[in-house]
C-alpha cells in the first residue's frame, strides 16, 4: 500500500509504506518520510465527502523551498507549504481519528484532482 509524497519539484511519487490492519499507518511512519517534527494539514481542496485527505508537512521549516502544489490545496488560511508533503486518507478529525494507506486507483484519482486544481498535467510515479 501506499502514500502519495508530494516533492517541492512538483513530482508526486507513490511511497510504499508497510500497513497494519485494515491499511492503517502510524504517524511514526509517517515521521519516517519527513521529519520528526511533522504537522497535519487538511487537503480540503481534494477532499470529497467519503474520503478525507490529510497532509503532513514540516512544522517550522521556514528555511525549506515552498511547495506550491501543495499550497494549493489547503484553505488560504494555512498558509504557504514548505519542504515536501505526505498525503494520506484519514477516517475522522477526532481524537480517536487513523491514518490509511491509499489504493493505487485512489492515487490516480488524487492525482486527476490536483492536475485540475494546478492546471498542469500531474501523474503518480509508481515505482
Amino acid at each position: 500500500m501506499n502514500v502519495l509524497t508530494l516533492k517541492t519539484s512538483g513530482r508526486l511519487k507513490a511511497t510504499q509504506i508497510y500497513a497494519q490492519k485494515n491499511n492503517e499507518i502510524y504517524p511514526s511512519d509517517i515521521k519516517k518520510l519527513l521529519s520528526n517534527n511533522i504537522e497535519t494539514v487538511y487537503a480540503t481542496k481534494i477532499s470529497r465527502l467519503a474520503y478525507l485527505y490529510i497532509m503532513f508537512v514540516e512544522k517550522n521549516a521556514a528555511g525549506r523551498p515552498v511547495n506550491q502544489i501543495a499550497s494549493q490545496l489547503v484553505n488560504e488560511d494555512e498558509g504557504i507549504i514548505r519542504g515536501d508533503a505526505v498525503i494520506a486518507r484519514t477516517n475522522n478529525f477526532g481524537t480517536n481519528s487513523k491514518i490509511f494507506t491509499l489504493e493505487d486507483s485512489e492515487a490516480k484519482d488524487i492525482a486527476e484532482r490536483i492536475s485540475k486544481i494546478t492546471k498542469t498535467k500531474i501523474e503518480v510515479a509508481f515505482k
